[in-house]
C-alpha cells in the first residue's frame, strides 16, 4: 500500500489529548520537578485528579517520583520527573518526516517507482530472514499482519487453491497514498517481492480493488518447460 516503538505511549499528532498525557507533558517541561499542587495549578485540574494520574505514570514508568523540603517544619513535599522512557513521549510527526523522505527520491514517475520498488524488495527480505516461515505465503500472511493491513485469509496452513488472493482492509501508509500513490505502492510491492525469496512463489499487488482494499494475489510459480 513500520520501526520499533517499544510500549511506551506516542501521542498521534491529530489525535485527542487526555488528562494523562497532559500531566505527563506538564511534568517533562517544567523547570524544576514539580509537585501535585504544581501541575494541578497549570493544568486548572483538582490535586486529586493529578495525583490519580501521577501514581499510573510512575506505574507505567514513565516517571519517577523524588521529594523536597517542605516549606517551614512541614514535611517533605513529593515531586516528579520523567524517567529515561517518559522524557521521549511527546508528539510524534512520522508521517511528515515520510512525506519529506518520498518526495525527494530523484527522477521521472517511473525512476521514483523503481526505487521505491528497489526500497520495498530491500525492506522485503529483511523481514524474511527475521521471520522464519515454512513456506513465502505463510511468511507474507504473517508479515502483513504483523505490519497491519489487516489481511483476510483462512488459516495459512490451510490446504490453498492454486492461486490465493487476500484482502488487506487497512494501509500503515494510507495518509501517504494519495500524494505519493505510485511510490508508497511500488514500495509495498517490493516487500511483497522480498518476503518470497524462496523463488517457488509470485505475489502480486493489485491496489485499490475496492474503495476499503487492496489485493494480494499469490500463486505457485509454473516450473519452466523442458
Amino acid at each position: 500500500m513500520s520501526g520499533d516503538t517499544g510500549s511506551t505511549p506516542v501521542r498521534d499528532p491529530g489525535g485527542p489529548v487526555n488528562t494523562r498525557d497532559e500531566v505527563l507533558a506538564a511534568i517533562r517541561t517544567a523547570p524544576t520537578p514539580p509537585t501535585v499542587d504544581e501541575i494541578a495549578r497549570s493544568l486548572d485540574l483538582h490535586p486529586n485528579s493529578v495525583r490519580l494520574h501521577a501514581a499510573a505514570l510512575r506505574d507505567s514508568g514513565l516517571i519517577t517520583q523524588d521529594s523536597r523540603p517542605g516549606g517551614g517544619r512541614g514535611r517533605p513535599q513529593t515531586t516528579y520527573r520523567t524517567s529515561a522512557r517518559g522524557a521521549w513521549t511527546g508528539r510524534r510527526d512520522y508521517q511528515l518526516l515520510a512525506s519529506l523522505l518520498l518526495s525527494e527520491l530523484p527522477g521521472s514517475d517511473d525512476d521514483r517507482a523503481a526505487t521505491a520498488r528497489r526500497m520495498g524488495r530491500a525492506w522485503g527480505r529483511r523481514i524474511a530472514a527475521d521471520r522464519p516461515a515454512p513456506d513465502a505465503r505463510d511468511r507474507v500472511v504473517t508479515a502483513l499482519d504483523e505490519l497491519g493491513f489487516e489481511p483476510t485469509a483462512g488459516d495459512p496452513a490451510a490446504a490453498r487453491s492454486p492461486e490465493d488472493e487476500l484482502e488487506l482492509r487497512n494501509c500503515p501508509f494510507r495518509e501517504l497514498v494519495d500524494p505519493h500513490d505510485g511510490v508508497v505502492c511500488a514500495i509495498h510491492a517490493g516487500m511483497l517481492d522480498g518476503l518470497t525469496v524462496d523463488g517457488e512463489t509470485t505475489v502480486d499487488l493489485l491496489s485499490f480493488t475496492s474503495p476499503q482494499a487492496c489485493t494480494v494475489r499469490m500463486r505457485a510459480r509454473r516450473p519452466d518447460p523442458g
